[in-house]
């Protein structure tokens, strides 16, 4: 049986109407994900077995996402001798990681995939995961390609460039824990074209590592290109391809001599090596092809003016600032490969960056192991960022950072960034008038698939995102991060979101498919919404949060699968609501632990289906293929109130604390652990955020129960709110006993609803400082 090849040549995008996931592709999407299949056995190699069913890919959704030029085969659907690992969703983990989270373990010699193509390619581009090693820097290894039953080469393959861990910014300390950012990729150009039919086979031979495949890219590379008329080579300024000397001298010549000649670079193919990024502007650099000319390097990058400074240590040195802004920038079809293998915030170790405006355009490039692949910082105008692979990055694929307008991105392909794959951050100077359209954006680590924090008149149309892992969604509308707050009109059309969504490792909650979160101001400019899929999403489709979304306007959308609810409101949102179709939910239609008001925020304009049950608890596990979103229930009865300890795990913060006793320990549900204060320097305050506003009815505070814990009095109040910024009291201050021998257990009866609350001490007989082992709030 061949396999079920993901992808197929894309239609011709339509000029209006539109764009669904056909029946077929739902129907598959309905049978994936319910089961594990384990194919191998301990000893020798199995017999390979043909494809299972797929879930549906990012890639065949027909007039939306980027128009790619590979046919994509997932490993876990062709034959194989290995182990399909997955499907789950679980973070952290090898399947959760791969797309369609399944992918393929081959786990000793002789074990493979094998891919059988549907049209004829010359080049192999696969994502695979190495183990790290003990350091944390990682393993080379390498893996036997064969085409047509003959070996053709081993490739090389490592995972310097995966494998980090501990919290936000991470390191390369295995001893941080949270392991996660397994894959990379890696690309081959063939010697011959295999024909359609032909099998490339990836095998784990003798001596190599074992390995897990996810993915393979087959594409038909046309020649290099030719150098045109008007123009000058860079090795006619002294650069020499392929070898290891810095070529960033030759670039900087060349690019003097052809503006002041009023010609091109041109760029030949070949490795070049760039240990520093160039500074361009009024020049055009034009390469043979994203696969013939590569940019190399510790540092290899194009920047227009404007870039900020790097951190100034010796390991990140960059490049002196050089003020103003760049224009009529023209960065065409060559790759850029670097070399970061840890996320520095501070270092501009990016492909592109700085500000490229008047009529600046990047296309056709290849960026990656870069660690952000365009950052642009305004203030500009008029860029076009086009037809590129942004791919491996260690932070965003793409940001265009504060003060950017009337810039269009547009049929870009981002996979495996390690923070949101296409963002606009309008901090503290607005972003307006920009555009991201038909991108595939795919498998983004941390944050969002595509985020707009704040700016003005802004569109997000006809994107294809899929398979967030981390603290985001797949497309997110905010203001947040000190963000110029919304204004004008933003426009979300024809976008499809594919198994997007996640439980947040820090707030423990689900973040949904599509959200909007007004942490910093309410969401007060207009937000239209429409024609969208919300696919498979792991936890709700959509959600509010924070600050209140006051100007919303749905008009058809279609939720096909949730694994929660298909709207999550955590804060209120007003407008309205037209033909919001929702099938597949897993527990209810919508969450409120809020006012029942909540529910009537977004006016009814009809055509509205399968969200009409309610749910208010403990945040439950995700069913998937369930259908439990539309029953009826009365909109107007107040929810049931949530059961359970509504702080355990949720997010805290205090004002201090002592090394080793974080106040995280508060609400870990561990009675053994504890938060201790700052020592001698009362008031101390611990605050909890439960996640929604609720009704709190007790609080009930623990130390820990060992007979070492003599009976001690804390004198402390409790004060709630609802926004975070603004606090009342809930219960005054007052002394509050805990005694060993009745379980060194206290508490505070109140009546409130408030989503923070706040425990300010002021004395304790026992210990100078606030002491709590456990801060466990109850709605009964």
């Amino acid at each position: 049986m061949s396999p079920r090849v993901l992808s197929v040549p894309r239609n011709p995008r339509p000029v209006s109407g539109t764009a669904r996931l056909g029946a077929a592709v739902v129907a598959v999407l309905s049978a994936s994900g319910l089961a594990v299949v384990s194919v191998g056995t301990a000893g020798g190699p199995a017999p390979a077995l043909a494809a299972a069913a797929a879930a549906v890919s990012p890639l065949d959704v027909d007039g939306r996402g980027a128009a790619v030029g590979f046919l994509e085969q997932e490993a876990e659907n062709v034959a194989t001798n290995g182990t399909v690992i997955g499907p789950s969703r679980t973070a952290g983990t090898l399947p959760g990681e791969a797309s369609g989270r399944k992918a393929v373990t081959l786990s000793g010699q002789g074990r493979y995939v094998e891919f059988t193509l549907s049209a004829p390619a010359n080049s192999v581009t696969f994502r695979y995961s190495l183990p790290d090693n003990s350091a944390g820097t990682g393993i080379d290894s390498s893996i036997g390609l064969y085409v047509n039953g003959s070996k053709d080469r081993d490739v090389a393959l490592t995972s310097r460039y995966g494998w980090y861990y501990g919290s936000y910014p991470f390191t390369n300390r295995p001893g941080d824990g949270k392991a996660h950012h397994f894959y990379d990729e890696t690309r081959v150009l063939l010697g011959a074209t295999v024909p359609q039919g032909g099998k490339v086979r990836l095998q784990v031979d003798a001596g190599s590592t074992p390995t897990t495949v996810d993915l393979a890219d087959f594409e038909q590379v046309a020649g290099p290109a030719q150098a045109p008329s008007n123009s000058l080579s860079v090795t006619e300024y002294g650069a020499t391809p392929n070898d290891s000397s810095d070529d960033a001298g030759a670039f900087d010549a060349a690019i003097a001599a052809a503006r002041g000649q009023n010609k091109e670079v041109w760029v030949p193919a070949g490795v070049f090596t760039l240990n520093r990024h160039i500074t361009v502007d009024q020049i055009t650099i034009r390469g043979a092809g994203q696969w013939h000319t590569e940019l190399r390097g510790s540092r290899p990058g194009l920047f227009g003016k404007g870039e900020p400074a790097s951190c100034g240590h010796a390991n990140y040195p960059g490049n002196p600032e050089v003020p103003g802004v760049s224009a009529n920038v023209k960065l065409h079809d060559f790759a850029i490969i670097g070399d970061v293998t840890e996320r520095v915030d501070c270092d501009q170790s990016n492909a592109i960056g700085g500000a490229l405006g008047g009529g600046s355009v990047v296309s056709g490039l290849w960026i990656q192991h870069t660690k952000v692949g365009l950052w642009l910082d305004g203030p500009f105008s008029g860029l076009t960022v086009r037809g590129n692979r942004i791919l491996d990055q260690t932070a965003d694929g793409l940001n265009l950072h504060r003060g950017i307008s009337n810039t269009v991105v547009t049929d870009n392909f981002v996979r495996n960034s390690g923070d949101d794959g296409l963002a606009m951050w309008a901090e503290t100077q607005a972003n307006q008038g920009n555009t991201f359209s038909f991108n595939t954006v795919i498998l983004p680590i941390l944050a969002n698939s595509i985020a707009i924090y704040g700016g003005s008149d802004i569109s997000v149309t006809d994107n294809v995102v899929a398979e967030t892992q981390d603290q985001g969604g797949g497309i997110h509308i905010a203001n947040r991060f000190s963000a110029v707050p919304l204004s004008g009109t933003t426009t979300v059309a024809r976008n499809t979101a594919i198994r997007s969504g996640v439980l947040d490792s820090n707030w423990q909650f689900g973040v949904g498919a599509l959200w909007f979160d007004g942490r910093d101001s309410p969401l007060t400019g207009r937000i239209n919404v429409s024609d969208m899929d919300i696919v498979d999403s792991s936890y709700e489709a959509i959600q509010f949060i924070d600050g209140a979304t006051t100007d919303i306007h749905f008009d058809g959308v279609r939720i096909t699968g949730a694994g929660t609810f298909a709207i999550q409101y955590q804060t209120r949102a007003t407008g309205t609501i037209k033909d919001v179709v929702a099938t597949g939910i897993g527990r209810a239609g919508t969450y409120n632990c809020q006012s029942p008001d909540v529910l009537l925020g977004l006016v009814d304009q009809g055509g509205n289906a399968g969200f009409s049950t309610t749910y208010c608890g403990p945040w439950p596990t995700p069913v998937y293929d369930g259908d439990n979103g539309g029953g009826p229930t009365d909109p107007t009865d107040p929810p049931d109130p949530p059961a359970g300890n509504l702080a355990l795990h949720k997010p805290i913060s205090a004002s201090g604390s002592q090394g080793g006793f974080p106040p995280a320990n508060a609400v870990d549900g561990n009675i053994g652990s504890y938060w201790e204060s700052s020592n001698d320097a009362f008031p101390q305050s611990i605050t909890v955020d439960l996640g929604g506003t609720v009704a709190v009815r007790r609080v009930v505070l623990k130390l820990p129960p060992q007979a070492a814990w003599a009976t001690r009095t804390q004198t402390l109040s409790v004060s709630g709110s609802t926004n975070g910024s603004t606090y009342t009291t809930v219960s005054g201050s007052a002394g509050h006993t805990f005694d060993p021998a009745t379980g060194n257990t206290a508490t505070v009866n109140v009546q409130t609803s408030q989503r923070f609350l706040r425990l300010t001490f002021t004395a304790n007989t026992g210990w100078p400082a606030g002491q709590l082992a456990e801060l466990e709030v109850y709605s009964t």
